[in-house]
């Protein structure tokens, strides 16, 4: 039976986001969405026209509660490179330790929509680019601080960082009882830290 003190239509959103990540968002059928849920197929099409707009609201939704907030927050903060730096990192850690199932739901999705063509791609390619935008801004302050080696191409960094970024996220998402996520933020946040500072 389902739970009551979750409406509808959040319900649905966090078991697809779960199916997605099991089973991909393709062989996802509405039947296995509402077959999760307990409801009906009626029930689900009142609150969404189609597993594509259910798809749309799942990106919508990581992008404002995760990109649009981070991206605010931590420009808007005061302080040097170094200290936006660390304070993003613990603000997405933070975020992914609340919110694993959506930030691993949407690099799932982002995989699975890799190379397809369609609009979701391009969409999901846009959350991507500006994400990496927002880390090139700290990343360039970093740089006119004179804090970060000459060598180093602000957007290879920029686009390096990224990876540890959801490399990491996977990793703890695979391995979540085997490691201490923490532990794992920390070693990652030096790691790429020791790699870039002079």
């Amino acid at each position: 039976m389902r739970s009551q003190k979750v409406p509808l239509k959040e319900e649905i959103i966090d078991k697809s986001i779960q199916l997605f990540v099991r089973k991909g968002y393709n062989a996802t059928r509405v039947e296995d969405i509402t077959d999760a849920t307990n409801v009906s197929k009626a029930a689900f099409y009142l609150h969404f026209t189609s597993k594509g707009e259910l798809l749309e609201t799942i990106i919508d939704r990581y992008e404002s509660l995760f990109t649009d907030q981070i991206v605010d927050t931590v420009l808007n903060s005061e302080g040097d490179f170094l200290s936006k730096m660390k304070y993003s990192h613990k603000w997405a850690t933070d975020f992914a330790y609340h919110n694993r199932d959506l930030c691993v739901g949407f690099m799932t999705l982002s995989a699975e929509m890799a190379g397809s063509g369609t609009a979701i791609e391009a969409r999901i390619k846009a959350i991507h680019a500006r994400y990496r935008n927002f880390m090139k801004a700290i990343l360039e302050l970093g740089k006119k601080e004179g804090r970060i080696k000459d060598n180093l191409d602000i957007e290879v960094v920029a686009h390096v960082l990224n990876a540890l970024h959801d490399g990491a996220l996977i990793e703890w998402y695979t391995s979540y009882n085997e490691i201490d996520g923490a532990e794992l933020a920390v070693a990652y946040r030096e790691i790429f830290l020791s790699g870039i500072l002079k």
